[in-house]
């Protein structure tokens, strides 16, 4: 495509041409050629736009949204992690103390991440605690937290002295990026769904919120069955989330089929090896990009698939923070069953 100054200086050298005379620069004929060619530029930048939103490959926002419902595909929303808060006093109430829906607990993180209470519960008298589910205010990744994170009371009960999760809050997503959905809409060319094949219970699963992958075995329990495994990003899915799958695929299932959902099991996937630093980076800052391009990595794999240390390294290598590696004498590839995908395990990083 042109660029503006090569479109005002066709359009200049071409009225030199034709007329046989030149202009200044500020005389009223140039003004008319830069305000044309402007307009001329801008049109052709949104003619390059629009060819580029026509295929899936370069698509974006809601033009691919739009190229995705016509497979049959739409993009999957964020959704808040859940988990329990539990709320403490240190010595028993002769009274009940009630911890109303809509109690609001924060982390303490200078960004912190807040989730808010989503049933009535109460401290009976005579004891010291109780632990009320709860979900994050905003949906996304971020509120997917270890245990201990959420300490900040910010609207309780005033005789709550502390509050804690004693348990992991888990499930929450981001939405589904656009190259996530362009995935999903290349895999419905790759493996074609033809309403008998694993791929058409898999790309029905994929299609239900939270759901981040699905692997279909066939036969499982014997001819006429199909097991159908998922997962979520990085931890197994709610019951609500698994019971939906269920129910969508009863609707959808072929005539005589019995299916069953449930969630992969995950397998703990560990790494330890030794890096070499490259100039400028700190070990800190080697360890932390390291930590996340392992976990990107077994992130990926697939329900029943296989983690290789080849394609790990050449993860670690493009990080561009190490010059080489050497893996621990107990990594190795490792294949796991079709019912079960990898999830981080234990990070072990030693930088030279």
């Amino acid at each position: 495509m042109e660029t503006y100054d090569e479109i005002y200086g066709r359009m200049k050298n071409a009225y030199e041409l034709e007329t046989g005379d030149s202009f200044n620069e500020v005389s009223d004929i140039a003004i008319r050629l830069k305000v044309l060619a402007g307009e001329i530029f801008k049109l052709q930048t949104n003619l390059e736009w629009w060819k580029r939103q026509m295929f899936a490959v370069s698509a974006s926002g809601e033009c691919l949204d739009k190229l995705a419902s016509q497979r049959g595909i739409e993009r999957k929303k964020a959704m808040k992690s859940t988990g329990e808060i539990t709320f403490n006093i240190s010595q028993p109430c002769s009274h009940d103390i009630v911890i109303p829906k809509g109690c609001v607990v924060a982390t303490a993180d200078l960004v912190p991440v807040r989730f808010v209470t989503t049933e009535d519960e109460e401290i009976s008298a005579g004891n010291t605690l109780v632990s009320v589910y709860a979900e994050a205010e905003q949906a996304g990744s971020n509120g997917n937290i270890g245990l201990g994170y959420a300490v900040v009371p910010v609207s309780v009960p005033t005789e709550i002295e502390t509050v804690t999760n004693r348990e992991k809050f888990t499930g929450g997503c981001d939405a589904e990026t656009d190259d996530e959905l362009r995935k999903r809409i290349r895999d419905t060319y790759i493996n074609t769904s033809n309403g008998t094949n694993a791929a058409y219970y898999e790309q029905l699963a994929l299609t239900v919120d939270g759901v981040a992958k699905a692997s279909a075995v066939g036969k499982a329990r014997g001819v006429g069955t199909v097991n159908v495994y998922v997962t979520g990003a990085d931890a197994s899915l709610g019951t609500n989330v698994v019971a939906k799958v269920q129910s969508l695929l009863e609707k959808q299932r072929e005539l005589n089929v019995n299916v069953i959902v449930s969630n992969a099991q995950r397998t703990a996937c560990n790494m330890s090896v030794v890096a070499y630093a490259e100039d400028g980076y700190s070990s800190g800052e080697v360890k932390e990009l390291l930590k996340n391009a392992f976990a990107e990595y077994v992130n990926s794999i697939p329900i029943g698939g296989t983690f290789r240390l080849s394609e790990l390294g050449a993860r670690l290598i493009d990080t561009g923070c190490i010059t080489n590696y050497n893996w621990n004498t107990d990594m190795q590839d490792v294949t796991v069953a079709k019912s079960q995908c990898f999830t981080v395990g234990t990070v072990t990083i030693g930088v030279k």
